[in-house]
């Protein structure tokens, strides 16, 4: 008989759901003042969490000690926890930024997400976005304000410049150049 995977240390599974039932409660207690402090409260644990374990997962990598940590229950939880939310965060941006795209395609632009990781948005406004410098600071902060309501982690956007396009030859036709006097030889006029 083989030995299964270690167990979780004892409390974790009690103290995962009384974390359950504790939010749930804070989600829907009637004092909103109370609710968002709460949340609030979370998030900023949460932001706190997150940093540190992005930096001990890049240790753990540069060490090649990763696997043999994550065998361990009690860590494989934890980053489980944080790994899964990843993906998740991607998602609550493109739904943020669903809620922004009317307004920026009014001004003729167009948003892309570059990147989303631990809280760091960064973006590209392209089309008429992209020369408008009035119009780009406005829509940087409607982007942000989106963010900062869909995602409690939010740190900060950083905006992207595009890719720096050649602008196009311009051709000039030959007979704009050429005068009535420098076609017929009278250069008096050049």
């Amino acid at each position: 008989m083989t030995a299964g995977p270690d167990p979780l240390p004892p409390g974790v599974d009690d103290a995962l759901a009384q974390l359950d039932d504790l939010v749930a409660f804070i989600e829907t207690h009637p004092d909103a003042t109370v609710r968002d402090a709460m949340l609030e409260m979370l998030r900023a644990v949460d932001v706190i969490h997150r940093g540190a374990l992005q930096r001990v997962r890049a240790l753990l990598e540069a060490r090649a000690l990763l696997d043999e940590a994550l065998e361990d229950p009690h860590v494989g939880l934890l980053f489980g926890l944080y790994d899964d939310q990843a993906d998740a965060e991607w998602e609550r941006v493109e739904v943020a930024l669903e809620r922004v795209r009317p307004a920026i395609e009014s001004h003729g632009g167009r948003l892309e997400i570059v990147a989303a990781e631990g809280g760091v948005v960064n973006v590209q406004l392209l089309g008429a976005c992209e020369s408008c410098s009035a119009s780009s600071a406005a829509l940087r902060d409607l982007v942000e304000q989106a963010l900062r309501a869909e995602l409690p982690e939010f740190v900060r956007l950083d905006v992207s410049q595009p890719a720096a396009h050649p602008a196009p030859p311009v051709l000039i036709p030959a007979s704009s150049l050429l005068r009535r006097g420098v076609v017929e030889g009278d250069t008096s006029d050049a």
